[in-house]
């Protein structure tokens, strides 16, 4: 018997072949027709056990039809000229002359050249056949825009100036050219101003009655007002000629002198308002101004340093110091903003915060990339007054786990029941795993009896007389637990007489006249 057939299958072959030996032997007794009428009645037994025979691999599957439609580059017109010359001018437009202008002024002729040599190596066509260029918001940028100068890449052109070597002045030569420079910056500071009071009192004029008068339109007024320089841009010269092409426009005596009332009333009113209002000291030059060797200094033409890149664009103005003018330096990285914005505490009340590393342990994560150790860090802190925080925190880097959990333990600090601020209430008992702490209380003088790691936590929370023991597992990370959990679950007397009706009263403050410390 075989795998891949049954035997019912081999039994078939057997009896059809039985079947045809019988019938081939009584060929020889009948008649041709009926000989004939017996092979087609053979045949059709033969095609209908065929057709029944058992398989037992599986029928090939039809071909599946695609859920998606083809795009084809006929249905996009990419096969024709005209739609491709427009697509690929579209996608791939050739320079300007405007572009090849700025281009010029901008790169040397070797790199222009090796620009254009550049672009004609690639055939915009293998872009379009073989490229795939994305139109989502999140596509990276494949083409350079080599007419903008990115600070990043870039080099920029050299400035076309000499060096000078360096004056050492006596003082008061020193004196005398920088009280010239100042005056000439002073100068130009007020022309400024004054240009832009006058910007200001042509565009009310203009918006009140004399749309028509003044030929100044409002997007060079506000030019002017951006950047004064550019009012030798828009005088027109007495004894030159008109170059306008549309009409000059004629006004009379009276229409001119109302015209200067006006402009002569405005203008009073932005001189007062400068002598008078807050902007009085932009007549100062900044500092940038008068610093000769920096960055946007006035020799720095002169000098032989490299100009700087300045910052990249769109990212000036977004990051900015995380220090704080309060802190008076200490903290110029940010450390503890945040933790200052959690608890609302001073730089100096957090750094007088008492703080310890009690456990550090040395963890492994499995993983199918390999082990990967870190850091397991359990921190206290305390400010010896009555507040208590327990901080954890895990890191590949220990010193990072460390700070991190130091930081937590401040973020929790929490307030506990302390008697005579040296001691707690009665006894305090408490379970973590298989690790059980006892805490009693003791009378003054008696000291710190406890395991070093209850030792640092009563030290912070400022106890002073305490005894503690634990009975059972001596695991650190369960034993600083289990401590902290029983100094927060003290019984407190006060709860427990105002719950029965009582009045409590200490009887030591009672015998000994308060004076029990």
């Amino acid at each position: 018997m075989s795998v891949a057939r049954p035997a019912r299958s081999l039994l078939r072959k057997c009896v059809a072949s039985a079947r045809t030996a019988q019938t081939v032997g009584c060929q020889h007794q009948a008649q041709p027709h009926q000989l004939q009428l017996q092979q087609q009645q053979q045949q059709q037994q033969f095609q209908s056990q065929s057709q029944s025979h058992f398989h037992t691999s599986a029928p090939r599957p039809t071909k599946r039809r695609s859920r998606f439609r083809n795009v084809k580059a006929e249905d996009m017109g990419l096969l024709s000229k005209d739609g491709l010359d427009k697509y690929r001018q579209e996608k791939f437009p050739d320079y300007t002359p405007e572009e090849l202008d700025a281009l010029s002024k901008k790169y040397t002729p070797e790199q222009l050249e090796a620009l254009k040599a550049g672009e004609a190596a690639i055939d915009p066509e293998d872009l379009i056949f073989q490229g795939r260029l994305r139109d989502d918001p999140y596509r990276p940028q494949y083409m350079e825009d080599y007419t903008v100068l990115d600070p990043r890449y870039d080099v920029k052109p050299e400035i076309e100036g000499t060096p000078w070597e360096p004056q050492w002045l006596n003082p008061s030569d020193w004196a005398d050219k920088y009280g010239s420079k100042l005056a000439d910056l002073t100068d130009k500071k007020t022309s400024d101003q004054l240009t832009r009071a006058m910007v200001r009192a042509l565009r009310r004029v203009k918006e009140s009655n004399g749309e028509e008068l003044i030929d100044l339109t409002e997007e060079e007024l506000v030019d002017l007002e951006k950047d004064p320089e550019l009012l030798k841009k828009y005088l027109v010269e007495e004894d030159g000629d008109d170059k306008s092409n549309g009409e000059a426009v004629t006004i009379t005596q009276e229409q001119a002198m109302k015209l200067d009332r006006a402009i002569d009333e405005e203008w009073r009113k932005e001189l007062s308002k400068i002598g008078e209002g807050p902007d009085s000291g932009e007549l100062e030059p900044t500092n940038l101004e008068l610093i000769e060797d920096g960055p946007a200094g006035t020799s720095r033409l002169h000098s032989a340093e490299a100009p700087e890149l300045g910052k990249v664009p769109g990212v000036e103005g977004l990051y900015k110091s995380a220090a704080d003018p309060e802190d008076e330096g200490q903290d110029d990285d940010g450390r503890y903003q945040e933790i200052k914005r959690l608890t609302g505490m001073s730089l100096r009340d957090i750094q007088s915060i008492y703080r310890k590393v009690l456990v550090t342990r040395w963890v492994t994560n499995q993983t199918r990339l390999g082990k990967v150790r870190s850091t397991s860090i359990v921190a206290i802190a305390g400010n010896g007054n009555g507040r208590l925080g327990l901080g954890i925190a895990k890191s590949t880097e220990a010193g990072l786990a460390a700070e991190t959990a130091q930081l937590l333990a401040i973020r929790n600090m929490k307030p506990i029941r302390r008697y005579e601020n040296r001691t707690i209430y009665g006894n305090a008992k408490a379970k973590v795993s298989g690790t059980v702490v006892e805490l009693f209380a003791r009378p003054p003088g008696f000291g710190l009896r406890c395991p070093h790691r209850i030792f640092e936590m009563c030290r912070a929370s400022g106890i002073h007389d305490i005894a503690a023991r634990m009975p059972r597992s001596k695991n650190p990370m369960n034993s600083v637990k289990a401590a902290y959990e029983a100094l927060m679950n003290q019984v407190d007397p006060e709860e427990i007489a105002i719950g029965r009706g009582k009045k409590m009263v200490d009887v030591r403050k009672v015998y000994y006249g308060g004076n029990v410390y």
